[in-house]
C-alpha cells in the first residue's frame, strides 16, 4: 500500500471510529471530530508525535521539554523568538497531551501525571484559541472547544482504544500498525 493511500485510509478509519465514539459519548461537534480523527492519523507516525525540535535540532519527546521550548519562543533574547512558533508549539502540546491522555492514558496515570497533562493541554489549546481569535482566524472556536471539552475528548479516545483497538475485525488492514496502541 502506498504511503498516501495508507494515510488517507487511516484518516477514514479514525474518522469512523471517532464518529462512533463521539456518538456513544453524546458529543455532537463535527469540527472537533474531524480534527481529532486527523490528529490520530497524523500521530500514527511517531515522527509527527515528536516533530517539534529544539535549536540543536533534537526531537522533543517529553512534555516538560515542549513547554520549555514554548517559553523560549517568547523570549526576545532567544534566536528562535517568535510568537508564531509559540503558537505552533502550543498547538502541538494540546494535540500531544490529548493523544497521550486518551490513547496512552494508563501510561500517563502510572506516571502520576494525568492532571498535569490535562491542565497543560487545556492551557495550550486556550492559548492557541486566543492567538487565533486575535488574528481573526476561524479556528479560534475549534481550539476553545478543545480546551473546554478536553477531559471528555480524552475519555472518548481512551474508550476508543479500550473498546476497538484490540478487535481485529475493527482494525482490518491497520491491525499490525495499531497493535501497539491496543497493548497499552
Amino acid at each position: 500500500m502506498q504511503d498516501k493511500d495508507l494515510s488517507s485510509g487511516l484518516r477514514r478509519f479514525f474518522r469512523r471510529l471517532t464518529d462512533l465514539c463521539f456518538q456513544q459519548f453524546l458529543i455532537e461537534n463535527r469540527l472537533v471530530a474531524e480534527y481529532v480523527s486527523a490528529l490520530l492519523s497524523r500521530f500514527a507516525r511517531t515522527s509527527q508525535l515528536y516533530r517539534i525540535r529544539n535549536a540543536e535540532g533534537e526531537r522533543l519527546r517529553y512534555l516538560i521539554d515542549l513547554l520549555g521550548e514554548a517559553r523560549r519562543a517568547l523570549d526576545p533574547a532567544e534566536p528562535r523568538f517568535s510568537p508564531f512558533r509559540e503558537r505552533e508549539i502550543r498547538q502541538h502540546i494540546g494535540d500531544y497531551t490529548l493523544f497521550m491522555t486518551g490513547i496512552f492514558r494508563g501510561f500517563v496515570q502510572r506516571n502520576a501525571s494525568l492532571q498535569y497533562y490535562t491542565d497543560q493541554g487545556k492551557i495550550s489549546y486556550s492559548t492557541v484559541s486566543e492567538f487565533d481569535r486575535l488574528a481573526a482566524k476561524a479556528e479560534a472556536t475549534l481550539f476553545r472547544e478543545l480546551a473546554e471539552g478536553f477531559e471528555t475528548y480524552s475519555l472518548a479516545l481512551d474508550y476508543m482504544r479500550r473498546a476497538y483497538f484490540k478487535d481485529p475485525s475493527v482494525l482490518g488492514p491497520y491491525r499490525a500498525a495499531l497493535r501497539p496502541l491496543g497493548e497499552w
